[in-house]
């Protein structure tokens, strides 16, 4: 079902919550009279410090008035402050001493109307244009969310059916090539921690993770009197082993959503002198995917136990990657890799962990904050493959209460929700001393030009503007964990 902002009202006079930026309380109330006399039934609170305005703004307001000469806070300044807030309620001017040249330059800077004090008569109309243009921007602001929302469902729904295609095919060829369990999982996750630090925008991480999950895809081809033989091949069999990037090739390319995925299936054993195979690529003739994909397939082979060996120490694989930078390994990709995993490892941790599959983040709780049911079901479904234990809430309130009664790893947080909204749950987490080391990642189907700016500064550890790639919830999520204090 799509969700529709509720609105006080439509029409002439009703309900008003009202800002007034004032100093004098009897003009507040000459103010307060007049939209009395024009059928409003004013709330109002008046501020007149900076400090007060700031501590105002986490509220709802229909409508903002202030005076140009407020002795601590003029209508300019009030103004910005209420505009660098995300407020987009209408902002009238009401006052006896502006200058044309001011009202015009406060125009400009965003307020709505100006009207002098001893001209209230042009108030009410002023205001009744201004609330019904704010009904419209509302109004068109909840169809382009409820599209973000129908979008972000479609891309979970989608994302859902393509990693559990994806997973089952690699568990398959794990399986089939006799793999350590979860080779492809852990080497997928790799890649793209290295990709992105490498510089690959998340849209392409996406690709990046089907290829490394499907990597060895073309082996389903070759067979098993190859595939599993005991000894050394011979030179024939070898030549048949060396076309499984080439089987490859054949099986995606016909598949649309995979085309983008190819660069490592297809080339992944091409090296940097030149001497791989099937094409024989050289240097950065070799897509960047596949070059980050051998650092990491390099690591996770031989830091896993094999049938034939055990797995290595991490030392001897550092070393070994050192010396093959250069010839196998592009040298920028194998420095960029070994930064990595030094930032990722600590004393005592075991190869599961240094592999970036996630175990260690496995059965942590996270919380998902959302109002949107269908999008609860689907981000609870996801998170639970990844191997999380969630939590759900669906207002401000319900939210805050788990965090307190639960104690959640991580808050997933939608900004549209039941007041309180997004915002103001996520720093009264932030400010709570019990709760603000928790990680929370912001989410909105609104527009996000603002709201992540005012997102960072409730203490949001990330932000997600709908529809986001499950990637980016992944890479978000993961890093959020990491930083997390523990114990």
């Amino acid at each position: 079902m799509t969700r529709v902002p509720l609105r006080r009202r439509r029409g002439y006079g009703g309900p008003l919550r009202l800002l007034i930026v004032e100093d004098s309380a009897p003009d507040t109330e000459l103010l307060v009279a007049e939209l009395r006399r024009g059928g409003y039934e004013p709330t109002y609170e008046r501020v007149e410090s900076p400090a007060a305005l700031q501590q105002a703004l986490r509220q709802t307001w229909d409508l903002v008035i202030a005076d140009h000469s407020v002795l601590q806070l003029d209508s300019l300044t009030a103004l910005r402050t209420v505009r660098a807030a995300g407020v987009d309620s209408p902002f009238i001017i009401v006052s006896g001493s502006i200058s044309e040249d001011r009202a015009v330059k406060a125009m400009k800077a965003g307020a709505s109307d100006y009207v002098f004090k001893g001209k209230l008569a042009r108030l009410i109309p002023a205001i009744e244009r201004e609330l019904a243009e704010a009904d419209e921007r509302r109004g068109r602001r909840a169809a382009e969310q409820a599209l973000r929302e129908r979008e972000q469902q479609a891309a979970l729904e989608l994302a859902a059916a393509y990693e559990a295609t994806l997973d089952g095919w690699a568990r398959a060829l794990d399986l089939r090539d006799r793999q350590t369990e979860g080779h492809s999982r852990r080497v997928a996750d790799l890649t793209v921690r290295l990709a992105r630090i490498m510089g690959v925008p998340p849209s392409q991480c996406v690709h990046i993770r089907r290829g490394a999950l499907l990597h060895d895809i073309g082996k389903m081809a070759i067979p098993d009197s190859i595939l599993h033989k005991a000894g050394p091949l011979s030179p024939e069999e070898w030549d048949i082993m060396r076309r499984h990037p080439v089987y490859a090739r054949d099986l995606l390319a016909p598949i649309d959503y995979l085309q983008q995925a190819l660069d490592i299936p297809y080339c992944h054993h091409e090296k940097w002198d030149g001497t791989g195979y099937p094409r024989g690529l050289k240097g950065e003739e070799i897509p960047l995917a596949a070059r980050v994909f051998a650092a990491a397939d390099i690591w996770d082979g031989l830091r896993s136990d094999r049938p034939y060996r055990p797995s290595l120490p991490a030392d001897d694989v550092r070393q070994h990657i050192r010396r093959v930078a250069g010839t196998h390994l592009d040298p920028a990709v194998a420095t960029a890799f070994l930064d990595m995993m030094a930032s990722l490892e600590w004393p005592g941790q075991d190869s599961e962990e240094a592999g970036g599959s996630g175990a260690a983040l496995a059965h942590r709780r996270i919380l998902v904050v959302e109002d949107f049911e269908t999008n609860i079901v689907l981000l609870r479904r996801w998170l639970e493959r990844e191997g999380y234990d969630v939590l759900t809430a669906d207002s401000g309130e319900s939210a805050l209460d788990a965090v307190a009664r639960e104690h959640p790893d991580l808050v997933l947080l939608d900004i549209m929700i039941p007041e309180p909204n997004g915002l103001a749950v996520c720093q009264r987490i932030k400010q709570d001393p019990a709760t603000r080391h928790t990680p929370v990642i912001i989410m909105t189907g609104l527009e996000p030009s603002v709201l992540e700016a005012r997102a960072r500064q409730c203490g949001a550890d990330g932000f997600l503007s709908k529809p986001f790639e499950v990637d980016e919830l992944r890479s978000q999520i993961r890093a959020g964990l990491r930083a997390a204090p523990t114990g």
